[in-house]
């Protein structure tokens, strides 16, 4: 039976808690917030958040018409509508930079095997004659592969900063008594690599310019008592209801709503973003500042010209060297400016509460810009995405060496050619080839040379020799071992955020979704109603946002009644249907089954994901897995 909020606001006090539990919300009685306590150890997980929806829907359930108005307006202006669009933006940009940062790993990495193993060879070299003796500089190729990644590694270091920044950021306490994060107490000192690129730069520019460092760029952690936690914003928040002179036990309603859903650390977390900004702009000022000093002292090509006139003392050995240090940092600086730049100018619009999407769940394949998930005008994509043409071009030329004539003598003498029998050995040690090396060339018991041959002569995860999952033909990837995602394929690895975010983003006419170590925490067919178990709270909030009947549950799982049970009490919502496939049946079968339009299927076994009918059609597949960001 249901409520009309005419007549619970009438109600005596005494009726009050009894009437909301029980006929408020008799649909859905696990999202009634009135079991959130002050006390912080009080669980919220249960609770659908993530949208500004789930806020009015609790306050409809309670309110008469004209007084849900009135709270609206003051959530509005209290700014809890922007909030919740700067959280979305913010949980979006944070998977955005996790993919682009794997896949900068990845770059990073090639690089410097491109750079160790082109090194020792003779074309790689330009003799210099010195009257003190010959040396040599590197040719313009390999100073080309050197530049390109002393700027990854600038521009990936400045990624990480911002990644554990803006990933703290999301992951402040929904429950406002919680303390507000170190990290985010200590900036802007906690922005490691940034920190370390000012103090790097400042020393060579005091070390080979004769500038006196000032000591600056050790800065005070953020500690400014001023500083609004959980606690100070759900305070002014509520301040605004209880000027409205209502029962206290709607103002003690809304508190608990705006704890339970969310709204609370929304607002907490936008304003953390916008505290942030100053100490990604003072960075800014510093990096220029030395990036100007830098290039202002002689560059390599100044120092080798035949009319450069050497100062007393000092050989040309020595000049080339400091210009190839001076050079050094400066590549370092190129990258994490671009870098920082472009991501302070997105983190501002996304402080400035953009009007229209900016960012969807980051999708892996940077190769295809990710169009579908990136807006136009992000350039750190780009900027990797020129180291890594640079890479490409001079990788085929390493797989052309090292199939005709091996590894070369420079590294074979260094490193060693044969088998290591020891066992500190084991992981630098080539199960193929049986070669040891240095842990640059070995990852996962592989080397380069037989991992490239594996991925593009025979077109196969070069990791495991059983490996059963699919390979990307677009990128010559592994989905499960190299954690790939691929828009093409209509594959994407995610967690319940990027569900969430790809439901909004494609909107499907069915969502299909499976069980155990999915949707619920339950494993190998458990039944939900023996030990503790919980529900994704990303997928509740997915599930609630989509229309009624659209959802399904396709399992293995044989306990279909307590499945439905443990749903119900679990807060989602009625009739949802539960689709249980025998143990030779395939869940394309369900799936496909007289269903037109757009479907999203989301499991955590790779092998439910194999199905050519899936593969074929207008599914798209998310291989799922927890805390993935």
């Amino acid at each position: 039976m249901g409520l009309d909020p005419v007549d619970l606001w009438a109600a005596a006090d005494g009726d009050f808690e009894d009437w909301v539990l029980e006929r408020a919300y008799a649909d859905k009685p696990a999202q009634c917030p009135l079991s959130v306590t002050e006390d912080p150890s009080c669980s919220l997980i249960h609770f659908a958040q993530g949208s500004l929806e789930v806020v009015h829907d609790d306050l409809r359930r309670v309110l008469p018409p004209e007084k849900l108005t009135i709270a609206i307006d003051i959530l509005r202006s209290v700014g809890i509508d922007d909030a919740f669009v700067v959280r979305r933006e913010l949980v979006n940009y944070k998977k955005t930079l996790l993919n682009i940062y794997r896949c900068a790993t990845q770059l990073d990495r090639d690089l410097r095997q491109l750079v160790t193993f082109f090194k020792g060879s003779d074309d790689e070299h330009v003799d210099i004659e010195d009257g003190n003796g010959s040396f040599y500089v590197h040719s313009d190729r390999h100073t080309a592969l050197c530049d390109a990644l002393g700027q990854c590694k600038g521009a990936l270091g400045v990624v990480g900063d911002l990644r554990q920044f803006v990933k703290t950021v999301c992951c402040v306490s929904r429950h406002p008594a919680k303390a507000r994060p170190e990290y985010l107490a200590r900036m802007p000192r906690s922005l490691k690599h940034l920190r370390k690129f000012v103090r790097c730069a400042k020393d060579t520019v005091a070390k080979l310019g004769g500038i006196d460092d000032d000591g600056e760029g050790e800065v005070d952690d953020d500690t400014d008592e001023l500083v609004e936690t959980g606690a100070a914003h759900l305070e002014r928040v509520v301040g605004g209801f209880d000027e409205l002179g209502w029962p206290q036990r709607y103002v003690s309603f809304v508190r608990k709503t705006l704890v339970a859903k969310g709204a609370i650390k929304a607002i907490w977390m936008h304003s953390e973003l916008i505290r942030s900004l100053v100490h990604f702009e003072e960075y800014l000022c510093e990096l220029r500042e030395c990036q100007h000093l830098l290039e202002a002292m002689p560059k390599l090509c100044d120092v080798t010209a035949p009319t450069t006139s050497s100062l007393e003392g000092e050989t040309m050995l020595q000049r080339v060297s400091r210009a190839c240090r001076v050079q050094k940092e400066l590549n370092l600086l190129y990258g994490a400016l671009e870098a920082l730049e472009d991501s302070y100018e997105w983190l501002r619009r996304i402080a400035d509460v953009p009007t229209e999407r900016l960012f969807v769940a980051g999708d892996a394949d940077l190769s295809a810009s990710t169009s579908m998930f990136i807006p136009s005008g992000f350039k750190v994509g780009d900027l990797f995405a020129r180291q890594r043409a640079v890479c490409d071009k001079e990788f085929p030329r390493m797989r052309l060496v090292l199939s005709e004539e091996g590894w070369p003598k420079h590294l074979l003498g260094r490193l060693g050619a044969e088998k290591r029998t020891e066992t500190n050995y084991k992981e630098t040690t080539c199960r193929v080839c049986e070669r040891g090396f240095s842990s640059l060339w070995v990852h996962r018991f592989i080397c380069i040379a037989c991992e490239l041959d594996e991925r593009f002569e025979h077109a196969r995860c070069p990791y495991r020799p059983s490996c059963a999952s699919p390979f990307c033909p677009h990128a010559n990837r592994c989905f499960v071992c190299d954690s790939w995602s691929c828009a093409e394929c209509r594959l994407i690895r995610g967690d319940g955020e990027d569900v969430l975010a790809l439901a909004q983003d494609i909107n499907p006419d069915q969502t299909y979704l499976d069980w155990d170590r999915t949707v619920c925490t339950t494993r190998s067919g458990a039944s939900p109603l023996k030990g503790k178990h919980a529900i994704d709270p990303d997928l509740l909030s997915m599930i609630w946002s989509r229309p009624k009947g659209s959802v399904h549950i396709v399992t293995r799982n044989s306990y279909r009644e307590d499945i439905k049970t443990f749903m119900a009490r679990a807060g989602l919502p009625d009739g949802i249907p539960v689709h249980t496939v025998k143990k030779h049946q395939s869940k394309a079968e369900v799936i496909l089954e007289g269903n037109e339009g757009t479907i999203l299927f989301v499991d955590d076994s790779v092998a439910e994901h194999m199905d050519e009918r899936l593969k074929h059609s207008s599914v798209f597949r998310v291989l799922f897995g927890r805390a993935l960001s």
